[in-house]
């Protein structure tokens, strides 16, 4: 590992819209300004890739005293009404927007609790990255995934064995570059943004679906397919850096959580009862972070008011059909 800078060259963007997003990542970017060494202070971006309401002037207003730059831009993508293409987009337009050495990503949902040591890249890597389970993965001919993969490969005109044979960090599976995009860093200038949202729109153009309970299993996959078409040079980050913590996860393990440097905690703080859970967790394994956080939660998820939730309420029903017209002109593999 290279040394790190005093103020590493980095800047850290999220994607945030409308209701819950703006609290959970206001949350995330006050954990890291507290707990995140020499990364608290590094450039934030807070990132409005596609239609939706405002965001509340009192978000606005925590923005500004916490030093984020808000970025709003509709870019009005053909493929806006899949749950995370605005992810792909605020990727792209972090890479404009930026002017650091790399760029970090982070989802809304996670708590940076210890110096991120290891988001600070080598000089010979372009991206790192987490590969947490299996799940959706292959581990090669005779899974039954493979030919979900195989089809992918196929239209990406990327031979499957291109792809980089990972071990998974919770269920130590060999299995074919599956990644796990809730925490990654990547250098500026690689062209990851532009790069994954070629590989995104390639996945849907395809019209090739997992099954019909899950027919797209996350942009990740259309990650791993762009990291390789860019002969991107990558490694993988333990999973204390994208550490799920939910009371019914299968990776979710007491004991393990002293060692944990970025919670991943999904739905937890906005429910007051695993709230409650998760503090008690805290209490005992990580007491400064529990104290910290106490007073701060459970969120609120009903951000905005009456107005903006009824446009939020109505652009959901909108990618719900869409998604649906586009899952029946489409070809299953599970």
């Amino acid at each position: 590992m290279s040394k790190i800078q005093s103020q590493p060259s980095t800047t850290v963007f999220f994607c945030v819209e409308s209701g819950h997003f703006e609290a959970q990542t206001l949350l995330a970017v006050e954990c890291l300004r507290h707990f995140g060494g020499r990364f608290a202070n590094v450039p934030v971006l807070a990132i409005t890739p596609r239609l939706g309401p405002s965001l509340t002037r009192e978000t606005l207003r925590r923005f500004d005293e916490l030093g984020v730059t808000y970025i709003r831009q509709d870019l009005g993508h053909r493929y806006s009404w899949f749950g995370f293409t605005n992810k792909v987009l605020a990727a792209m337009l972090a890479e404009e927007y930026a002017s650091t050495e790399q760029i970090i990503w982070m989802d809304s949902d996670t708590l940076v609790v210890e110096e991120p040591e290891l988001l600070w890249l080598e000089p010979d890597i372009d991206f790192a990255i987490c590969s947490v389970d299996k799940n959706v993965g292959t581990s090669g001919p005779d899974d039954k995934n493979e030919p979900y993969w195989l089809a992918l490969s196929k239209y990406y005109n990327i031979d499957i064995d291109r792809l980089p044979w990972v071990i998974t960090e919770f269920d130590r599976q060999r299995v074919r570059f599956r990644l796990h995009s809730g925490i990654y860093a990547f250098r500026r200038g690689s062209g990851l943004g532009k790069g994954w949202l070629k590989a995104c729109e390639q996945m849907f153009d395809s019209h090739i679906v997992y099954s019909k309970d899950l027919p797209f299993p996350g942009d990740d996959i259309a990650l791993a397919f762009g990291v390789v078409d860019m002969n991107l040079r990558w490694r993988l980050f333990p999973m204390s850096y994208n550490y799920e913590m939910t009371p019914t996860s299968l990776i979710y393990k007491h004991e393990e959580l002293h060692s944990a440097i970025i919670l991943h905690y999904h739905y937890v703080i906005t429910q007051a009862d695993s709230c409650n859970w998760l503090l008690k967790e805290l209490q005992s394994e990580l007491p400064e972070v529990y104290n910290w956080l106490k007073e701060r939660v459970p969120l609120n998820p009903k951000i905005g008011g009456f107005h903006r939730s009824l446009v939020r309420r109505s652009l959901q029903e909108w990618r719900v059909l869409k998604h649906k017209q586009f899952e029946a002109n489409s070809q299953y593999f599970a």
